[in-house]
């Protein structure tokens, strides 16, 4: 069954890699400038620009870098494009509330390119979003369960293009009709997942912030996605976009803040407070209580129509129940009316707040439900109630009559040290040993090119080594830096001071041999009979290929990685992909966005591994990958909403 599956789900292994080893963004956040590019996916190239009034001209300068310095390039002057006309992203593009122009840039009466300000790509955009069509297509089972793989990866834009998807496409758990003409049974609902995406929290913080969820609702508002999810039938406009369930998950998103006051603080102090009432505006978000605009301080207007209640005039005034109340008096209430949490927030005087003695009563009235209880765990972590062992318990209550529903992941959320030292303990040790079963079997020969166009690639290595050694042990590190020689150099401590120091002295210059890097670390042979070796290369591949010099190593690598230099001077070569083709093995590249969490570089390195396809090889042995990617994602469990969003 899994071997059909897998044949079946070919077309889609091989789109999935395309989308991973595409190294363009989504988001752009400076301005840029947008070429035709033949050589490109999406048919057009994006590079970086800055601009000065010059005469009365907007001039626009390309910045291109060269080493370690930038060099501005000036390519034309800016003019505005003709209203609604595309030309690579030319004309007014409007997203709901704000616009986004995008300005042709002439230079000798020729259009040269098309001005880009910071904000979403929308050629990469469609063209992803068409891609995990394609995926749906093919099977929409497999395409929720890559979205639910991918949850847990590092690519955000990978995981914004799903999330909308998932929110969009059309398995929403309809009713299938009998042939009595009833309910026989219910479809599968895979926009769950999409809900899922947009509320679940993670404990590496690699879920989806309020920003995040912002850049759905604008990558839906593309009019290239609106056309596509019109194509593929989502949604009955034939003007307006359609969001699916995007609007309903971000109230139940609000919700869950303001039921948890803390939680809404800390967006705040975090900077997310306009990302959060732009959500709310989206989604005409009507809250519970006032508090929720005291806390986002947000001073409210009354609408034309006279419609809005809270936090205006009379409304204010109203609302105050408690006001004037001390905190004593305020448990004394709750003690003898017993109302419910909802009711509590609403009531509670601002002078007072949510305090520690305020929720114990509320607790010990019975205000708050099991639900309750779940939803407002980060809270009472904060108030320290979580050390109260009558409350600890009815709390452990309520989390363990949840377990079914996932609410667990909410218990986990927790920070006071007694508390995290007990809840993080489980976690982080599952954390280490899946670390310890990655990396345990894999051996990485790190290889530098130090040639003479090389001076970026010595910084490069330095930055992204400093990061890779914190997750990979030394013992399964060999680092050897090349020109026409190579020559080890030991790395020995896990730091960025570790690695500097190693690095002390080394120069780039010289000619180009990838085959001396290898021979520099041919000594460190197999241990293992299940050991893997990966090699990973630093530089422009700029140098004829070196199949004879991995083989005469006998080292046998399973897979090559490369993070790619432009050379200012020769551009870049060919030999590291030529030679991976030749030995028939994978060759993956790495971008720098994999190097921003040390635990997580062992995981991401083999999922490069398993999604990279071998070139077409002249040598008659293949190493194949152990697990493919469509193997990871036919086991990746459908994602499930948190209990208190069920």
């Amino acid at each position: 069954m899994v071997d059909a599956a897998i044949e079946k789900l070919g077309p889609a292994e091989r789109i999935i890699n395309t989308i991973l080893a595409y190294s363009d963004h989504m988001v752009h956040n400076r301005p840029g400038v947008v070429v035709p590019d033949a050589t490109s996916v999406t048919g057009v190239k994006w590079s970086p620009v800055t601009h000065r009034v010059e005469n009365d001209q907007k001039v626009v300068y390309r910045l291109d870098k060269q080493g370690k310095k930038t060099v501005e390039v000036r390519i034309g002057v800016m003019q505005e494009g003709a209203p609604g006309r595309r030309m690579g992203g030319a004309g007014m593009l409007a997203l709901r509330g704000f616009k986004m122009p995008a300005m042709k840039i002439v230079e000798n009466g020729r259009e040269v390119g098309t001005y880009r300000r910071a904000g979403l790509y929308p050629e990469v955009a469609a063209w992803m979003y068409r891609q995990v069509g394609e995926v749906w297509k093919l099977d929409n089972e497999f395409a929720a369960r890559w979205a639910s793989f991918s949850f847990g990866q590092e690519h955000r834009d990978l995981k914004v293009v799903l999330a909308a998807f998932m929110l969009c496409q059309s398995r929403k758990g309809e009713p299938v009709i009998g042939d009595d003409g009833k309910a026989a049974f219910y479809d599968e609902d895979y926009r769950d997942v999409g809900e899922a995406m947009m509320l679940l929290d993670r404990k590496d913080g690699n879920h989806l912030d309020a920003k995040l969820l912002m850049r759905i609702h604008e990558f839906l508002t593309l009019p290239e996605i609106a056309a596509i999810n019109r194509e593929l039938g989502f949604g009955k406009s034939a003007r307006n976009p359609y969001y699916g369930r995007w609007g309903k998950v971000v109230e139940k998103w609000l919700l869950y803040r303001e039921e948890n006051p803390k939680m809404l603080e800390g967006l705040v102090k975090k900077g997310f407070r306009t990302t959060v009432m732009t959500l709310a505006r989206r989604v005409g978000y009507k809250p519970t209580s006032q508090k929720f605009f005291e806390t986002l301080h947000w001073k409210q207007i009354q609408a034309e129509d006279g419609h809005r209640a809270l936090a205006i005039g009379a409304a204010v005034a109203a609302a105050e129940t408690w006001e004037g109340l001390s905190e004593e008096q305020v448990c004394e209430r709750i003690t003898k009316s017993k109302p419910d949490l909802k009711r509590i927030v609403g009531m509670l005087p601002k002078e007072v707040g949510m305090t520690r003695a305020v929720m114990a009563a509320a607790i010990e009235a019975g205000s708050l439900s099991n639900k309750d209880l779940i939803i407002a765990t980060p809270t009472l972590e904060e108030l320290g109630l979580l050390e109260v062992q009558p409350i600890r318990e009815k709390w452990e209550k309520a989390v363990k009559a949840a377990e079914d529903m996932r609410a667990a992941n909410i218990a986990q959320r927790v920070k006071s040290k007694e508390v995290k030292d007990k809840l993080d303990e489980g976690a982080d040790a599952a954390l280490q040993k899946a670390v310890e079963e990655v990396v345990k079997a894999v051996r990485v020969y790190l290889m530098v090119d130090t040639s003479g166009s090389m001076e970026g690639a010595i910084e490069a290595a330095k930055t992204h080594l400093a990061r890779f050694v914190q997750g990979f042990p030394l013992d399964h590190i060999h680092v050897a830096v090349f020109n026409t020689s190579g020559r080890e150099i030991k790395i020995v401590h896990p730091s960025k001071a570790g690695v500097e120091n190693a690095f002390r002295g080394i120069t780039a210059g010289g000619g180009t041999d990838y085959g001396a890097g290898v021979r520099a670390l041919q000594q460190y042979k197999l241990i293992g009979v299940d050991e893997d070796n990966i090699f990973l290369f630093v530089g422009d591949e700029g140098a004829p290929h070196f199949t004879a010099a991995v083989e005469a190593s006998l080292l046998k690598p399973v897979a090559f990685g490369l993070v790619p230099i432009m050379s200012p001077r020769y551009g870049r070569g060919t030999a590291v992909r030529d030679t991976a083709n030749r030995l028939g093995i994978p060759c993956f590249e790495i971008d720098e966005r994999t190097f921003a969490d040390p635990y997580a570089i062992p995981r991401t390195i083999r999922a490069l591994i398993a999604a990279t396809p071998v070139g077409q090889a002249t040598a008659v042995r293949a190493a194949a990958p152990r697990v493919s990617l469509v193997e990871t994602i036919l086991k990746t469990e459908l994602l499930k909403k948190p209990a208190w969003a069920a």
